[in-house]
C-alpha cells in the first residue's frame, strides 16, 4: 500500500502564503515518509482555493523535494487544450525526476466549464477526446519535448461513475475515486464493487492502480480534531442547505459520525481505514481535509501522526494481495 496527500490549497490567507505552505506541507510530508503529494485544480477561487494551475505549483515542489511523487487530483481534463497539457506535464515530469502522476477528471463545475467557453453537458465527450489526444501526445514517438513515453502508463482518472471505471480499465489507467456526501452516509460499496469490476476488465500492460481518498484529521484526540475541523464543515453544509442536497438539522456531528472523515487518534484512523470496504482494493490511499479547511499547523501535526501511528503499523502487519 502507498499512502499519500491531496491538498485543494485552500484558506483565508493571500494566495503567496497558501500557496508556500503547500511547498511546505509537500518538504514534511516527504521527511515523513509520505509516498505521494498531489494537488487539486479549482478555477477562480471556487472553495475558497488558489490553485488554477496544479502543475505550476507541482514544478516548485518539485525543487524542493527528491522523492515523493507529485501528482494531480485532478486537472479538468475537458476545459485543457490536450497538447498543451502535455507540455506542460513532460516539463514537469522532467524538472522532478520522473516523479509526475497525471491525474484527470470531466469536471463537475459548470460555471467554470462556462468561463472558458466549454458546453458542461458535453463535458464527458469532450474529455475522451482530449484524453486521446493526451494519450498520443505521450508516445515513444510523439514530438512533444521533453519526451516522457512513459507518462502515459501514469496517467489516471479522478471518477466515481460506472463509466468512469470502465474506462479507465479501457485504456489501461489508474482510477482516483472518492467518496459521495449525502445525509445517509457514503455508498462504499458501490465504489468496491466498481473498484473491483475496473480490476477485473483492466486492460493495461502494468498493474492496474486505484487511489482512494479519504477525508482524514489525525490529532490527540477525537474532540481535538473535530474541533480543527467543524468550521469548515458547517461552511460546506451551508451550501448544501442551500442547494437541497442536506437538511437544514443536519450537523457538522452528523457529518462525521455517518462516515464521511475519519477523525481521531492514529489508532482510530486506524481502524477506521481497515474497515473501509474499498480499501482492500486500493494501491494507494490518499488522505486529504476536504471540506473543512484546518490549520496547516492542524494539517502537519496530522500527517505527523498519521505516518507514525497508522503508516508504519500498517506497512508493518498489512500484506496486501490484490487479485
Amino acid at each position: 500500500m502507498r499512502f499519500g496527500f491531496i491538498s485543494h490549497i485552500v484558506g483565508h490567507d493571500p494566495s503567496v502564503v497558501v500557496l508556500q505552505q503547500n511547498i511546505e506541507l509537500a518538504i514534511l510530508a516527504e521527511e515523513l515518509g509520505f509516498d505521494s503529494f498531489w494537488v487539486a485544480q479549482h478555477h477562480f477561487g471556487t472553495q475558497q482555493a488558489h490553485c488554477p494551475s496544479p502543475l505550476v505549483l507541482l514544478s516548485a515542489i518539485a525543487q524542493h523535494t527528491s522523492r515523493i511523487r507529485l501528482g494531480t487530483a485532478v486537472v479538468v481534463g475537458s476545459t485543457e487544450h490536450p497538447l498543451r497539457l502535455a507540455e506542460d506535464a513532460v516539463m514537469v515530469d522532467a524538472l522532478s525526476g520522473g516523479r509526475l502522476e497525471l491525474g484527470l477528471g470531466a469536471g463537475s463545475d459548470e460555471v467554470t466549464a462556462r468561463r472558458f467557453g466549454v458546453d458542461h453537458s458535453r463535458r464527458h465527450e469532450l474529455f475522451r477526446g482530449n484524453l486521446d489526444l493526451l494519450c498520443g501526445a505521450l508516445t515513444a514517438d510523439s514530438d512533444v519535448v521533453p519526451s516522457a513515453p512513459d507518462l502515459r502508463a501514469r496517467l489516471w482518472i479522478g471518477t466515481a461513475s460506472e463509466s468512469g471505471f470502465a474506462l479507465a480499465a479501457e485504456l489501461g489507467l489508474g482510477v482516483l475515486t472518492g467518496r459521495s456526501s449525502s445525509p445517509l452516509g457514503p455508498r462504499d460499496e458501490i465504489a468496491a464493487d466498481r473498484s473491483a469490476q475496473y480490476r477485473h476488465h483492466y486492460q493495461g500492460a502494468g498493474a492496474p492502480r486505484v487511489g482512494v481518498s479519504r477525508s482524514i484529521l489525525c490529532a490527540a484526540s477525537a474532540s481535538d480534531a473535530f474541533t480543527h475541523l467543524r468550521p469548515g464543515i458547517e461552511r460546506s453544509l451551508e451550501k448544501a442547505y442551500a442547494a437541497g442536497r442536506f437538511p437544514v438539522d443536519f450537523t457538522a456531528h452528523d457529518y462525521v459520525s455517518t462516515g464521511h472523515s475519519y477523525i481521531g487518534t492514529g489508532l482510530q484512523v486506524r481502524e477506521a481505514l481497515s474497515e473501509d470496504l474499498v480499501i482492500p482494493h486500493a494501491t494507494d490511499v490518499l488522505c486529504n481535509v476536504q471540506p473543512a479547511s484546518p490549520s496547516y499547523t492542524a494539517i502537519g501535526e496530522s500527517l505527523r501522526i498519521f505516518s507514525e501511528e497508522v503508516i508504519a503499523p500498517w506497512n508493518s502487519v498489512h500484506t496486501t494481495t490484490l487479485v
